[in-house]
């Protein structure tokens, strides 16, 4: 059991790497290549939504190496693929909305996988309190 938690680990960790550079990568690509601000101005964005998206692409591909923050990159990432989907979807580019979808798969695996301790019920370590000054008892925390 042990050896398949090392591995969901180790596989974890290489998800988030490839899809931190890939993030980064198409972010770094929205502030130097021409072809983004002509699409984004073809799909009714408004001047300079492209660098704001690649910001916050950027952003989020480096959080993704954090391991507490790497869920909220995943929902942030998240965000700006159903964003993607949609826009190729409205602007007939049925073929585009692939590629959005799958990394949204990736950052849903991400995210759920990084937050799996949120997801476990509160262990009580301590039993309540039940004598005087205790709220069953009418004491002087009582509200």
């Amino acid at each position: 059991m042990r050896v398949l938690r090392i591995v969901g680990a180790v596989a974890l960790w290489i998800v988030n790497i490839l899809a931190a550079a890939a993030f980064v990568a198409i972010g770094v690509a929205k502030f130097g290549l021409a072809e983004w601000a002509i699409n984004f101005a073809r799909w009714g964005y408004p001047d300079g939504f492209y660098m704001v998206i690649g910001a916050l692409e950027i952003a989020g591909g480096v959080l993704l190496l954090v391991p507490r923050l790497s869920s909220y990159a995943a929902s942030l990432l998240g965000a700006i693929l159903i964003g993607a989907a949609a826009t190729h979807a409205l602007n007939n580019e049925a073929p585009r909305v692939a590629a959005p979808l799958m990394w949204l798969a990736v950052m849903t695996l991400i995210g759920v996988a990084r937050r799996r301790r949120a997801w476990r019920p509160a262990i009580r370590t301590a039993p309540m309190p039940h004598g005087p000054g205790s709220l069953s008892e009418g004491g002087a925390n009582q509200v």
